[in-house]
Parts: C-alpha cells; sequence; structure tokens
C-alpha cells in the first residue's frame, strides 16, 4: 500500500492543527515518544497547508538527529569548530541584545548569575590559601552542549561535549558584558566578538527529500498513483545516499542509485522513469526557492542508455481480434459484458468508461451520449483533455447496452461490479482482470494488444480511413491538436454530438447485429 501524503491534523477540541510525524520502532528508546507534534497556531486549513511542510521539515530534522544518535557515530570535535559554532550562535544572540539590551540594573543581574555558575578550586597543591574559579559544567549544562551539537549535525564524544559546554558559557559571559555595554548606551565595536573565527558563508537550509516532495504534491495535487511512483523513486534515492538531505544530492549519489536498480535486474526505462520524475521534483524546488538556484540538476544526463524505445508500445485491434472479443463478451455479464463494447465503439480511454456513473449515460440534443466530464468529486481527465459529449454507436444501442444502463440503481457507477483499486480507481482492477480475460478466453496475448488503448488506436484508424473531419474525430477520442489553433473557438464538436453521430456511423462494426440482444 502507498504512504498516505502527510497532512495537517485538526485538533478535536480546540480545532487548531499540528503536523504529527510518527517516529520508527527502532527510534523511539533515543526519542522517548511514538510521534513527534507542533503546532501549527492556526485553525484556519489554507494556513496550515502553508505552515504544514516547514513544521514537518523541523520534525524530520529531529528524526535525522535521533538517528544520528541511534548510529553511534561519536566524533572529537576540533577545538577551533567549536569555536566557530558558538562564535555563529553569539553573533545570532547579539543582535537580539543590541535590539532591548534592558536597564543596566537588570544587565548587572544577568552578569551576576552567570558569574555564580563559576566554581571555586584550588589553584595550587602547596598552597591552599590561594584559590581560583573556573566553569566546571553542571549535567544541564552538559546536556545543553550535547544539543546544541545534536543540532549542528555532529556527535560529540565527552571531550568535545565538555569543551563545547564551556564555549556556551563563556559566551553568556561574553553577551552578559554586552548587554551592559548596551545598557550604558555604548553602541561601539564588541572586542569580544572578534575573538571567535569569522562568520562563514551561510550554508544554504537543510531540506529533506521527504519534505520536498510534499511541498511539491501540496501544490501539484498529483494522482496518487503518481505520487506513490514518485514517492517510491525517492525512497530509491535516499537509500542510495545514505540520508534524506535534498541539498546533497549530487552526481554520485543518482550514479550510485541507477548501479543499484540496474544491479538488480531493473529495466532502464524503469530507471529512465524514475530519474524524470526526480529531474522535475529537483527542477521544481530549485524554481521554488527549496533548492539553490543556478546548480545543475543532479539528473540532467544520468539515464540508462537503452531507456527510450523506438516503436509504439500500443497497435490497435485487428478486425479479427474486434470481432472475437466482441463475440466473446457476449457471453459475459456485468463488466466483462459491456466494457469491451463501449470501448470499442466511444474510442474513450479505459479510466473515462470504469469511472463513469449511470446518469452520465444520458440524452442531449436527441442523442444517446456517455458524457466524460470531471464534475464528479474525485473523478479526473488526462491532463489537457477536455470534457466532451461521445454519441452512442446505433450497434451499442442495438446491442441492447441501454436496458443494461437502466437495469443500473441510479446514482451509481456504470460498472458497480468493478472495485476500485488501491489508488481508488476501477480502471486498475479493470486493466488486470481484462488482460487475463483475453489472453485466457479469448485467446489474444501479442505484445502491444491492451484491452483499452488498442481499442483507441483502432477507433482513430477507422475514423481516419472513413473519412471523418480531423476535428470530428479529435471529439470523439478527447484529443486536442495543437496545430489546429482555433480548435479551442466555440462548443464546435464537443457540443454537437448530434453532429457527431452523423459522423461516427460511419464506423462500421466487425460484427453483424444480433436482434434480441438482452443484457
Amino acid at each position: 500500500m502507498p504512504l498516505p501524503m502527510p497532512r495537517p491534523f485538526k485538533r478535536p477540541k480546540s480545532g487548531t492543527y499540528m503536523a504529527r510525524l510518527a517516529v520508527p520502532v527502532a527510534l523511539r528508546a533515543v526519542v522517548g515518544r511514538v510521534e513527534l507534534r507542533r503546532s501549527l497556531n492556526t485553525k484556519d486549513p489554507k494556513e496550515a497547508k502553508r505552515l504544514h511542510p516547514a513544521a514537518m521539515a523541523e520534525l524530520q530534522a529531529e528524526l535525522d538527529r535521533a538517528r544520528l544518535q541511534a548510529s553511534g557515530a561519536v566524533v572529537s570535535v576540533p577545538d577551533d569548530r567549536l569555536a566557530a559554532l558558538a562564535g555563529d550562535y553569539y553573533r545570532r544572540l547579539a543582535r537580539d541584545v543590541d535590539a532591548a539590551p534592558g536597564s543596566m540594573e537588570a544587565a548587572d543581574v544577568d552578569l551576576d548569575l552567570v558569574l555564580g555558575e563559576l566554581s571555586w578550586v584550588i589553584e595550587s597543591d602547596e598552597d591552599e590559601s590561594l584559590p581560583g574559579r573556573e566553569f566546571i559544567p553542571s549535567e544541564r549544562q552538559l546536556e545543553q552542549a550535547r544539543q546544541h551539537l545534536l543540532t549542528e549535525g555532529i556527535l560529540g564524544d565527552a571531550d568535545s561535549i565538555r569543551r563545547m559546554a564551556g564555549h556556551l558559557w563563556t559566551l553568556r559571559y561574553r553577551l552578559a558584558r554586552r548587554r551592559l555595554q548596551r545598557a550604558e548606551q555604548n553602541f561601539g565595536p564588541d572586542p569580544e566578538e572578534a575573538r571567535y573565527p569569522p562568520p562563514q558563508a551561510p550554508a544554504s537550509p537543510a531540506v529533506t527529500m521527504t519534505a520536498l516532495l510534499e511541498a511539491h504534491q501540496q501544490e501539484r495535487q498529483e494522482q496518487p498513483k503518481t505520487f506513490d511512483k514518485r514517492q517510491s523513486a525517492l525512497a530509491h534515492l535516499r537509500a542510495a545516499a545514505g540520508h534524506d538531505d535534498a541539498h546533497k544530492v549530487d552526481k554520485a549519489a543518482v550514479r550510485d542509485m541507477k548501479a543499484a536498480r540496474l544491479a538488480k535486474g531493473v529495466k532502464p526505462a524503469t530507471v529512465a522513469a524514475d530519474f524524470a520524475m526526480l529531474r522535475s521534483l529537483w527542477n521544481w524546488g530549485a524554481s521554488n526557492g527549496y533548492l539553490p538556484e543556478g546548480r545543475a540538476n543532479p539528473f540532467t544526463g544520468m539515464s540508462p542508455r537503452g531507456a527510450k524505445k523506438h516503436t509504439s508500445e500500443r497497435e490497435p485491434f485487428t478486425d479479427d481480434e474486434a470481432a472475437r472479443i466482441l463475440t466473446a463478451a457476449r457471453s459475459e455479464r456485468g463488466f466483462l459484458r459491456w466494457l469491451p463494447w463501449v470501448l470499442a465503439f466511444t474510442g474513450c480511454r479505459l479510466e473515462e468508461a470504469t469511472g463513469a456513473l449511470r446518469a452520465d449515460i444520458r440524452q442531449v440534443r436527441g442523442v444517446w451520449v456517455l458524457d466524460i466530464h470531471d464534475r464528479t468529486e474525485g473523478r479526473t481527465l488526462k491532463d489537457g483533455q477536455p470534457v466532451r459529449l461521445v454519441p452512442l454507436h446505433p450497434a451499442l444501442t442495438e446491442e441492447g447496452f441501454l436496458r443494461y444502463v437502466e437495469g443500473l440503481p441510479k446514482g451509481g457507477p456504470l460498472f458497480p461490479d468493478l472495485t476500485p483499486g488501491r489508488f481508488g480507481k476501477r480502471s486498475e482492477m479493470a486493466t488486470k482482470k481484462l488482460r487475463r480475460w483475453l489472453k485466457g478466453k479469448v485467446g489474444i496475448d501479442q505484445k502491444g494488444k491492451v484491452a483499452g488503448h488498442s481499442w483507441r488506436h483502432r477507433m482513430k484508424d477507422t475514423l481516419r480511413f472513413a473519412g471523418v473531419p480531423a476535428e470530428a474525430a479529435d471529439a470523439i477520442l478527447g484529443h486536442s491538436n495543437p496545430m489546429n489553433a482555433g480548435g479551442g473557438y466555440g462548443a464546435g464538436w464537443r457540443g454537437r454530438p448530434d453532429e457527431l453521430a452523423k459522423e461516427l456511423v460511419k464506423v462500421v462494426s466487425p460484427l453483424p447485429p444480433r436482434g434480441g440482444a438482452g443484457p
């Protein structure tokens, strides 16, 4: 089953939205919870959708830190690196101090509190009358230092954590002195800031692949099947790269993914399809500010050779094959009885036929039509394809199709015995069952001959050689002709099924009519 896309969660009592992220079982001992949560502080669903990706990215970053802890990859951090981290932190906090230093009395108290954290120690074993003071971190301060390093993606050893705690105390002491200086209205240069390494060029903020995909989905609203394929491709990339940071994906990670997939026997065309999906995701991320603009897309030019096919994947049914299929359908019931006939004489897509309702078979201008539209919730048409009214061919009505429709429950689907598949489409189950039926009962097992699209190819050829005007043929099949600039003006053929029916009758049935046909 595909993983559901994360969405803002609405609290039942307060109505406030929040982000939630399940903690993997292996990390629950580290995190101490089974789920991470973060309030979005809004009851507006649109605002919640806008804030959700950033909140999920923060939760994912918290999981990444837990994953780092679980890995046990402890490192010793050089002191200059610790000083650089402390310097960056100092500069961020110093901006707040300069903006609101407060009173001199408050600044004095702040400085005393920081100095109060120093411990008295004996400077000399020989002369105990000469005690000194130094900072000895408490358990709480050590934990703060450890968490600070984890935020930077570093799992430091005990010595690094102790030294980082010292740097954090020192910067607090320097901030307290800066506060006192600013409270005295002295806003001159701060000599303490010069003690830290100069600031590095800011790195691009980390964006997880998970957050990138979610943000893309929230904008594009791709169909579940497409989203599932893109999510699957991203999972293969994540496994090859060994991390979830979209910024760190380079040609080497893409090359590793390609090698791993091909080594498992995956076809080059499948790998190329994965790369196409990820390439477009990375382009979108750069255009929308999630990834650095100007950086070369790591998927460009990486598709494996031999991925392109130079021959058509679909071939039309011949007259003999069409007659065999329609004859075999006469001995069936339900969708197997009527779906092949609908496909044969409307030329519609499999999803358009299986997604239709009983109410979509209706009369317009005195002609029975299949109303192909996207007005029903959950129904979509292929990108860029217009709605249309396809007349029912006389062969279909003479076969008894309208009697079948009349016997269906009102408000229900045209083919109720087809159950929705994993993505909620009846076409998924129809594809599988028709394929087995064609191969097993009809005896058609030729590569390129498929239950849905081979009928469309056949209808296209039939309309073409019957002399049907190109615009009328496009209206029947739902094609958009980019060469016809005026095709989008007026309702045209798609709005006149009575005129379209005069052209459709030029399509000759491969079977003679059968009198007294029943459902």
